[in-house]
């Protein structure tokens, strides 16, 4: 064996055809020079045949050839223990080894005492333990593609975080998969948990229900805000403050009505003696916004907007979303049209941080965000409305800010390459399942630190529940396969040929009248 070339993230060695002949992508080398130890893991192996090209002989006789075999670093051996840093490179003079199934046991000892074991090392057969303390408080973030195992990897931890008596942790549930785990409060957006329009605030409720451009509609607006000082007796536009939508549909539509009187009178025809009228500032303008004010209000599907409920009802849903009574709350939105569901998100995200702020760090009880389709409501776009970048600004905030205020957040998304490249930048923590496309992978290779950003091509190949932790809650970026929670998620994969084969039949008359109704 024959050191070729030593770099900063990788060392480059060759040697025989005799030598390491069971070596696999993947498999951890130690490469030592007595005084320093590093650990690696083989990113690629080359065979070339010495002689240049296969002669008639050779059909008979095997032929020489080297092999060169090239490692990523990934960490160092200090006193028989893994670190992720690296004080110093070896000399020229070193040796190389793989790394055994004790040894790999012995250089993670330790690091279980203060977190949750997620599953199995796939090469060593060894438990995979990630820091408690450092995955959550530093933000993660899990990627893959679409049946990866990514609901399973999030229902794990979340397992594993239940069994904590404080822990904290609220969840979005786009699709309701978490809505009947045993150890969360789940809260149904809809008819059973009313979110009133108020609690939007003003400018969100004009932005996000009734899907005003504020710059292009000035008179619209201006309406709109003078009824809503007129019936609001706290008026806080940016904050949940209860008025009433139906008088203010009411106040609308007296305005687009008004006439106002000139101070003259008709002085002849039929209106002599009248006063003369002329239209208001608003008349016949507002009919639009009445229209749209008017369907949303008579739309069942936005019914839940419309539950009659005062200022106290705040309270009420602040305590379901923060008392630390059960673990996990879970928001199940798979009931609510998704235009909605997505401002909800935002309206809950900016009053949950806000009022957590208000504690003093001795007071504080650590909230954990998990963000499920993450890339939907934090995207890295920047052609955004007002509202969606206000929204997109309180993600970003808790991710620049929110560890001083023991906030942090857990996104999920299977497209990492649309999700928020401030909110990515700040995770300090990746799980990383099966990826294929090419700019989601090169996504998170910007992310990693040096070193790591080639076990991502591997990936490719996983199989669903098979993941990468990289980050500083693990000691090595290794295969892991995440064992199974004891309850599971609420899968809606459909399994098209079975379906197809059984000769399922829908009753469509119904599904017509079903949504005709709504």
């Amino acid at each position: 064996m024959k050191l070729i070339k030593i770099l900063s993230d990788r060392i480059q060695i060759k040697t025989d055809r005799f030598e390491f002949v069971n070596t696999r992508l993947n498999d951890l080398f130690l490469v030592s020079d007595e005084e320093v130890s590093l650990v690696t893991t083989v990113i690629s192996i080359a065979d070339n045949d010495t002689a240049g090209c296969i002669g008639e002989e050779d059909y008979i006789f095997e032929n020489d050839s080297v092999k060169v075999i090239e490692c990523s670093i990934i960490g160092s051996v200090r006193n028989g223990m893994f670190s992720k840093a690296i004080d110093k490179y070896p000399t020229t003079n070193i040796k190389c080894r793989e790394i055994t199934a004790d040894e790999f046991a012995g250089m993670l000892h330790g690091y279980e005492g203060n977190g949750f074991c997620i599953g199995n090392y796939k090469a060593y057969n060894c438990p995979a333990y990630v820091d408690g303390n450092k995955f959550f408080q530093r933000h993660a973030c899990i990627v893959g593609n679409t049946g990866s195992g990514k609901s399973e990897t999030v229902t794990k931890i979340l397992e594993e975080t239940s069994k904590l008596k404080g822990a904290n942790v609220i969840v979005f549930d786009v699709h309701g998969e978490y809505r009947k785990l045993s150890y969360v409060r789940n809260i149904t957006i809809g008819r059973d948990f009313p979110f009133p329009i108020w609690m939007f605030g003003f400018s969100d409720m004009v932005t996000n229900i009734l899907k005003i451009r504020e710059e292009t509609a000035s008179v619209v607006m201006s309406a709109l805000r003078k009824c809503y000082y007129t019936i609001c007796k706290n008026p806080k536009e940016n904050k949940p403050v209860y008025f009433d939508f139906d008088v203010m549909l009411e106040m609308m539509k007296q305005l687009n009505e008004e006439q106002i009187m000139t101070g003259e009178i008709y002085k002849t025809g039929e209106k002599a003696g009248t006063p003369k009228m002329a239209k208001g500032d608003y008349y016949g303008k507002l009919s639009g916004v009445i229209n749209t004010m008017t369907d949303k209000r008579l739309d069942s599907r936005y019914e839940f907007l419309f539950a009659s409920s005062l200022q106290s009802y705040v309270i009420k849903v602040i305590k379901a979303l923060m008392e630390n009574d059960k673990p996990v709350k879970n928001i199940d939105l798979s009931d609510i049209p998704h235009d909605v569901a997505i401002s909800i998100i935002g309206v809950i995200t900016k009053l949950v941080y806000e009022v957590h702020r208000m504690f003093e760090p001795e007071e504080l009880c650590p909230i954990t965000l998990v963000c499920d389709e993450a890339h939907v409501y934090i995207p890295n776009n920047f052609q955004l409305s007002a509202s969606e970048k206000r929204m997109v600004e309180v993600f970003e905030d808790i991710a620049k800010e929110g560890r001083k205020f023991g906030f942090s957040l857990f996104v999920a998304s299977q497209r990492p390459s649309e999700l928020n490249k401030t909110i990515m930048a700040q995770c300090a923590n990746f799980i990383v399942s099966k990826l294929n496309n090419e700019n989601d992978k090169s996504m998170i290779k910007g992310m990693l630190p040096d070193g790591n950003e080639s076990v991502i091509d591997a990936t490719t190949t996983f199989s669903p529940g098979e993941v990468l932790v990289i980050g500083d809650s693990v000691p090595i970026p290794l295969k892991i396969q995440v064992s199974l929670a004891k309850e599971r998620p609420e899968s809606r994969t459909i399994d098209f040929w079975d379906r197809w084969k059984q000769g399922t039949k829908v009753n469509l008359e119904q599904g017509i009248e079903d949504y005709m109704n709504l």
